[in-house]
C-alpha cells in the first residue's frame, strides 16, 4: 500500500561502498511536488552517486526510496524513465547525427510506426515535436541535426525528452557547467516554466552563487554524508560554504600582483582559426585573463599558441627571440604548457591509472636507457606533485576516471608543471570544480607567477576572471576588443566589450 506523504520521494538511509570508498553513508533526501532543491557539496562529496541511485544507474548497498508514496527499486536507467524520473547529466548523452525530433523520441519511435514494416510516420513525428517544442516555447526546427545545436539547446531537447515521457521529476546534474550567463538566464527560465507545469526539479551544482538564486530547498552533501538542508531564505553564502568545506569561509584578500618589467611573449597580429589580428604582450610573473562570449575565439587563441591549431598570419617572439610553435610537441620543448578546457577528450586518458596520466608526457625523462620505467623514479616524482597540489587520491595506480572533477584537473596540472613551464595556458581551468578545489588551484597559480611564471587565463565566469587577473583581454566575434587593467575591470565594461559596444557605453 503507497504510503501517503507531501514528498513526490523520499529517500531514507542510503549508502553506497566503491571498493571500499564509502561514496554515501545513511543519507536522507525528501523531494516536494513542484520545487527545485538544490544539492550541492564539493567534488566527490557524493551528490552525483545519490542522484545515480535515484535515476536508476546504480543501485544502493542499503536504504529504500519511496516514489509517489510506494516503494520503488529501479533496476536501469529506463525503469526510472518510464516511471516518471529523468536524469539530464553533466555530459549530455544524445545522438548528434540524429535530428531534434529523432532524440526527443529515442526509444519511443514504435509510436509512430504505421505499418509491420517498421515505416515511420514523419508527419505525425514532427507533429509530435513541435508540440514537445512547445511545452517551453523552445524555438527549434525539428529536424535540424543536434550536431549543430549549442550546449543550451542540446539540453533544452534533453529537458524536451523528459517532459515528453510525463517526468515529474527532472534531475539535473552540473546543467550549466559549460554554459555562458546568458545560456544560464535561460535555463532558469526554462526551469521556472517546469516547476509551474508541477514538475520538480533536482538541481545539482557547486556554484553557491547559482543555487540561491534558483532554489527553494538546498542539501548540502560532504564526504558522503548529509550535512543538512535549508530553505534557500535562510540561506547565505557564508553558511552554505561553511557547511560545504567544513569550515568557515575567510575574506578574500586581494591579490598581490607579482608582474615584472620583463616581457616573455609578445604577440602581434596574429590570426588563425577564428580570430583575427590579436596583439597582446605577456609579462614575466603576469596573470593575463582572456575574457569573451561563446565564439569569441579565446579557446582557438590558446590552442594556436600552444601549437594544436594552425597561425595563419602574425608573429610571436618569446624572450625576444620569433617563434613559432607549429606543434604541441614544440610547445613544450621551449617552455609553454597548456590545460585544454575539454580535459575528458583533450587531456586525460580516462582509463588509465593516475600515474600514468601524469608521467605520460615525460617518459624519455623516466626511463632507462629508453627501453623501461624506473618505478622508483616515476613514484618519488609523483608523489612530490601529489602533495604539492593535494591530490586527493587512494592509489596512484587508481584510474583517473574514478577521482573527482577537480582532482583530474590537478593530475593535468601536475602534468604540465613537471616541464617545468615559463609559460603556461589555463583554458577553463576550474570548470565544473567545487569551491574547495578552486581555491587551491587559485593559490597554486599564484605561487607560479610569485616565482616568475607568466600564465594566460582563459574563462568564461567573469567573478573568476576579474578576481584572477592582472589584466583582462576581451575578444569579440574573433577580434580583441580592449585589454584592461586590473583597476579598470568592472563587469559592466567586461560585457560591453565582449559584447561589441564602444567604451563609452559601458562608462
Amino acid at each position: 500500500m503507497p504510503v501517503k506523504s507531501d514528498y513526490i520521494l523520499e529517500a531514507k538511509g542510503i549508502s553506497k561502498n566503491f571498493g571500499g570508498i564509502q561514496a554515501l553513508a545513511n543519507v536522507d533526501f525528501k523531494l516536494y511536488r513542484g520545487e527545485v532543491h538544490a544539492v550541492i557539496g564539493e567534488n566527490g562529496a557524493g551528490k552525483t552517486t545519490m542522484m545515480n541511485i535515484i535515476g536508476g544507474i546504480i543501485k544502493q548497498d542499503k536504504g529504500i526510496l519511496h516514489f509517489n508514496g510506494e516503494k520503488v527499486d529501479f533496476n536501469s536507467p529506463l525503469e526510472a524513465f518510464r516511471r516518471g524520473i529523468a536524469t539530464i547529466h553533466q555530459e549530455l548523452t544524445m545522438m548528434p547525427h540524429l535530428n531534434v525530433m529523432e532524440n526527443i523520441f529515442l526509444g519511443r519511435m514504435q509510436n509512430f510506426k504505421i505499418s509491420r514494416f517498421g515505416f515511420i510516420n514523419q508527419n505525425k513525428l514532427t507533429d509530435s515535436a513541435r508540440e514537445a517544442l512547445g511545452l517551453i516555447n523552445l524555438s527549434i526546427n525539428p529536424e535540424r541535426s543536434v550536431k549543430d545545436l549549442s550546449i543550451s539547446e542540446r539540453q533544452g531537447i534533453e529537458i524536451i525528452k523528459a517532459l515528453s515521457g510525463d517526468a515529474s521529476i527532472i534531475i539535473m546534474d552540473e546543467p550549466n557547467s559549460s554554459l555562458t550567463d546568458l545560456e544560464t538566464k535561460q535555463l532558469f527560465n526554462i526551469i521556472g516554466k517546469l516547476t509551474k507545469r508541477g514538475v520538480s526539479v533536482v538541481y545539482v551544482s557547486h556554484k553557491i552563487e547559482e543555487v540561491l538564486k534558483i532554489a527553494d530547498r538546498i542539501t548540502v552533501l560532504r564526504d558522503g554524508h548529509s550535512v543538512g538542508t535549508l530553505e534557500t531564505k535562510e540561506a547565505t553564502v557564508t553558511r552554505l560554504f561553511s557547511m560545504i568545506a567544513g569550515r568557515e569561509m575567510k575574506e578574500s584578500q586581494p591579490r598581490k600582483s607579482h608582474i615584472a618589467d620583463k616581457i616573455i611573449l609578445k604577440v602581434n597580429g596574429l590570426g588563425g582559426n577564428g580570430f583575427h589580428n590579436i596583439s597582446f604582450d605577456l609579462f614575466r610573473g603576469e596573470i593575463l585573463g582572456f575574457y569573451g562570449l561563446v565564439g569569441s575565439g579565446r579557446s582557438e587563441l590558446g590552442r594556436a599558441l600552444f601549437g594544436a591549431d594552425s597561425i595563419e598570419e602574425g608573429t610571436v617572439f618569446l624572450d625576444d627571440k620569433p617563434f613559432l610553435a607549429d606543434s604541441p610537441v614544440k610547445a613544450i620543448e621551449n617552455g609553454i604548457a597548456m590545460v585544454p578546457e575539454d580535459r575528458k577528450e583533450l587531456a586525460l586518458y580516462m582509463n588509465l591509472p593516475v600515474i600514468s596520466n601524469m608521467t605520460i608526457s615525460h617518459l624519455s625523462r623516466l626511463s632507462h636507457l629508453n627501453f623501461y620505467i624506473r618505478p622508483s623514479l616515476e613514484n618519488s616524482i609523483i608523489n612530490d606533485y601529489i602533495l604539492l597540489l593535494n591530490i586527493k587520491l587512494s592509489d596512484p595506480a587508481q584510474p583517473v576516471n574514478s577521482l573527482s572533477g577537480g582532482n583530474q584537473q590537478k593530475v593535468i596540472l601536475a602534468r604540465n608543471l613537471m616541464i617545468n613551464p615559463r609559460i603556461i595556458i589555463l583554458d577553463e581551468p576550474t570548470h565544473g570544480i567545487d569551491v574547495g578545489a578552486k581555491e587551491e588551484i587559485y593559490r597554486l597559480i599564484d605561487s607560479l607567477t610569485a616565482e616568475g611564471m607568466g600564465i594566460i587565463f582563459i574563462s568564461s565566469e567573469i567573478p573568476e576572471i576579474m578576481s584572477v587577473s592582472d589584466r583582462v583581454a576581451v575578444l569579440h566575434e574573433g577580434r580583441l576588443a580592449g585589454i584592461l587593467k586590473r583597476e579598470e575591470v568592472t563587469e559592466k565594461k567586461l560585457i560591453a566589450y565582449a559584447t561589441g559596444y564602444r567604451l563609452q557605453m559601458a562608462e
